[in-house]
Parts: C-alpha cells; sequence; structure tokens
C-alpha cells in the first residue's frame, strides 16, 4: 500500500544534484550507546542470604531498540570470591550444566553487606529485543552469607520499558552448579528473586522507510510521518519544494519519541527528556548509510489514488482514504 508514499519521488530524481550527499545516506542505529546509563534497583525484603541466584533477563520489543547492553550487575553480601555466568534464552533446565553458560565475570570481593556491591562484566552483553537470556551470579565463599535474595513475590521482579527481570531459583552450595546442597540434599531452592542492581544503557534504531523498521515506532511518531508525507503531495504545499529524499533523512534525525514530546508541550504538559532517545545521548548518530526496502512495494493503487487525488487544490481526506492509513498508526 505504501509503495508510492515511501518510494523516492520524482522530485527526488529530478534534483539528485542539489541534495547534499548526506542525505542519500541514512543510518540505521545511532552510533552510540547512551551515557546516562538506566540503573535498575530491584526490591529488597532482605529474606535469605546464600551462595547464589539464577534468573532470566529480557529486553522487550515494543520500541525501536536495536539493543540493550548490560554493564554491570551489583549485589550485596558477605560476596568472597564471586563469578557471573550467562546462558542464552534461559536458565530452566540448565541449573546443573556448566558447559550451557559463559563466565561474564570473576573477581575477589570485600564484605559489602549493607550496601550493593559492582560487579563489572568482562565485556558488555548486548540483548536485541526480543531477546533474553539466564544469568547466575555466586559466591564461593564457605557458609550461608554469600549474597542476598528474595523469596518471590510477583511474576515479575521488575519491569521497566526496556528490560524485565524475571524470578529464579537460589543456589545453597559455594561450589558453582552443584546439585549438592550446603546442608545435604539438593542444593536448589525454586521461586526466589534476585536482590541488587543491573546497568545498562539502550542503543535505539533510526527512523528508516522500512516497513520493518517503521512499524517498530511509537503510533504518533508514524502518524506524523505519514501526515507530513501526504501534505509534502498536495499541490501548493510549501514541503512539495522539499525532495522527498531531503525529508527522510530529517525523519532518520529525530529521536523515536519526538511526537510524544511534541504532543505533550503543545498540550500544555510537561515534555520531559527521552528515556535514552537521540536527544539525551552524547551525539548525533551515524553510521553506515542506505534505507531499508521494505517499503518500496507497500503502497499499490490505493496509495497512488490518493497521491493523485491530493492534486486537487481544495481537497480533503475523505474517510475511505484514512482507513488505507490505520494500521500503520
Amino acid at each position: 500500500m505504501l509503495r508510492r508514499m515511501f518510494s523516492p519521488c520524482e522530485e527526488a530524481r529530478s534534483s539528485n544534484s542539489r541534495v547534499p550527499a548526506p542525505a542519500h545516506k541514512r543510518a540505521k542505529v545511532a552510533n552510540y550507546v547512551v551515557q546516562s546509563c538506566y540503573n535498575v534497583d530491584t526490591k529488597d525484603y532482605e529474606d535469605h542470604t546464600f551462595s547464589g541466584i539464577m534468573f532470566d533477563l529480557h529486553c522487550k520489543d515494543h520500541l525501536p531498540i536495536e539493543f540493550i547492553e548490560i554493564r554491570q550487575v551489583w549485589v550485596r553480601g558477605y560476596l568472597g570470591p564471586m563469578t557471573v555466568w550467562v546462558t542464552p534464552e534461559s536458565h530452566t533446565g540448565k541449573q546443573s550444566y556448566k558447559r550451557e553458560w559463559k563466565m561474564v565475570h570473576r573477581a575477589n570481593h570485600e564484605e559489602s553487606m549493607n550496601t550493593l556491591k559492582s560487579l563489572k562484566l568482562d565485556k558488555p552483553l548486548r540483548l536485541k529485543g526480543g531477546q533474553q537470556i539466564g544469568m547466575y551470579v555466586h559466591s564461593g565463599l564457605e557458609g550461608d552469607m554469600g549474597i542476598v535474595y528474595n523469596n518471590k513475590r510477583r511474576r515479575v521482579t521488575h519491569d521497566d520499558p526496556h528490560m524485565r527481570i524475571l524470578p529464579g531459583m537460589a543456589h545453597i552450595s559455594d561450589e558453582p552448579f552443584s546439585n549438592h546442597g550446603y546442608w545435604g540434599g539438593g542444593a536448589w531452592r525454586w521461586n526466589r528473586e534476585f536482590v541488587g542492581r543491573v546497568t545498562y544503557g539502550v542503543k535505539w534504531m533510526l527512523w528508516n522507510p522500512d516497513n520493518r523498521v517503521h512499524k517498530k515506532f511509537p503510533s504518533k511518531f508514524r502518524e506524523m510521518i505519514l501526515t507530513i508525507l501526504m501534505c509534502h503531495r498536495r499541490k501548493g504545499s510549501p514541503l512539495r519544494k522539499i525532495p522527498c529524499v531531503v525529508l527522510y533523512y530529517l525523519f532518520n534525525m529525530l529521536p523515536w519519541d519526538w511526537a510524544e514530546n511534541c504532543v505533550s508541550v503543545m498540550s500544555g504538559g510537561s515534555s520531559g527528556k527521552g528515556s535514552g532517545s537521540r536527544g539525551s545521548g552524547s551525539g548525533s548518530g551515524s553510521g553506515s548509510g542506505g534505507s531499508g526496502s521494505s517499503f518500496d512495494g507497500q503502497m499499490g493503487e490505493e496509495g497512488g489514488k490518493l497521491a493523485e487525488d491530493s492534486e486537487d487544490e481544495d481537497w480533503e481526506p475523505e474517510a475511505d482514504d484514512m482507513d488505507d492509513f490505520k494500521h500503520y498508526y
């Protein structure tokens, strides 16, 4: 349906010599991970202390997130020889299989019972939108005071716009992955929750005329783009003087929450700052260019008719015309 709306228009083809070269090369993702990292603190009820905790972390995909980058995990307890491990998808069913896990931190840490202690990962972990991993934080200290964790109190331990932390299981052995508990018997305790902090940054997608990318942006952002492009095709509109490729380049430079912030300002509300959007990052996005091609086959005859109808000076969009665009909002 959007073939003609999101394909190079005549103005762009006929005026390439007047369009700056960078306008033809749109970045696909921001070239930075936001400097103001997110610190996720879970609830701390001081329910238990022992040797380890396994749980899952999930990166959400309802926003245009390219990936989140986990840099540090924070815990408290008597600590000692600490290790952090990760595994693809989930920890479930892998608690006794060391070969399924990769170590991402190993160091001795001093006791820190009252404040959280940072366990900096050897290399930041990247989770793409929709991806999930299992994480295992373990203390090799003898006894039952290694790290603090909670009883499970809810289905989700922590939930924010970018990431979800799920409940898991505790380990009561000072040997990683051992099935032999401190007092004999089993070493794993189900329905437990991670206590501590996860520090991460976000890398955002940048808008491009590709349906797979376009649909990941908020509805108001999509509505803004389609409205501007409809105005661009109307005879007599000042926007017709701007080549399509330049409009695409401008859209590409906007942070994902631009439209929401504009609506908030116009309605008298507080605009706030986007959560890790381009406006709050360390610099403007740049990178290898090239737009996707998904939109090239999307518009079809109905979109062409809408563009032709707009040649009428007194044209107003009818309800049937707008119905064609509703599922892109």
